[in-house]
């Protein structure tokens, strides 16, 4: 292949002549031999330090999720593309959905690094010795309640996003 190809510019046509895709197990296996080293028939790309697959063709590094759309659908996804269950090397299309960076970013799943709770939208409020259940939503933080345990702060704090959030899945 001699053509230069740019991000989101490999064609259909040539993703599908090079790659094959099981959209029931997301995996992707070579058609052709891309490089020295690398074998007809063995499961292409690597995992990135991000926890995606990426797969390099012509020299330029895709991820398998945008492809995985492409050879499926035959057009790169017009938004962001959100892994349904939070597996970032679940490539099944069934896992895919094209959706905007807020409705990519309402199906979260895991808390931030520093909670302590191990709930997502739960915290310990050192004043009131309960656990606080909050949600942002319009990009104000919305108080939910306090609760006695993080279990049942996070009970409360799905009920709202599943109502707040239309691009929850949990």
């Amino acid at each position: 292949m001699t053509e230069r190809i740019y991000r989101n510019e490999v064609s259909v046509e040539t993703a599908r002549a090079l790659l094959s895709y099981d959209p029931l197990t997301g995996s992707f296996r070579w058609i052709e031999k891309p490089s020295w080293g690398v074998s007809v028939g063995e499961i292409a790309g690597f995992i990135t330090s991000a926890g995606y697959r990426s797969i390099r063709i012509a020299g330029v590094g895709y991820q398998a999720h945008r492809l995985a759309w492409l050879h499926y659908y035959g057009e790169w996804p017009t938004n962001e593309l959100d892994h349904i269950n939070s597996n970032k090397d679940d490539n099944r299309i069934a896992n895919l959905r094209d959706v905007s960076r807020k409705g990519n970013c309402e199906n979260q799943r895991r808390p931030q690094r520093n909670n302590t709770s191990g709930f997502l939208g739960v915290s310990w409020a050192k004043n009131e010795k309960k656990w606080k259940a909050q949600i942002s939503h319009g990009g104000k933080k919305r108080a939910i309640g306090y609760f006695s345990s993080p279990e049942k702060a996070h009970e409360a704090y799905l009920a709202v996003k599943r109502e707040l959030h239309a691009g929850c899945t949990l």
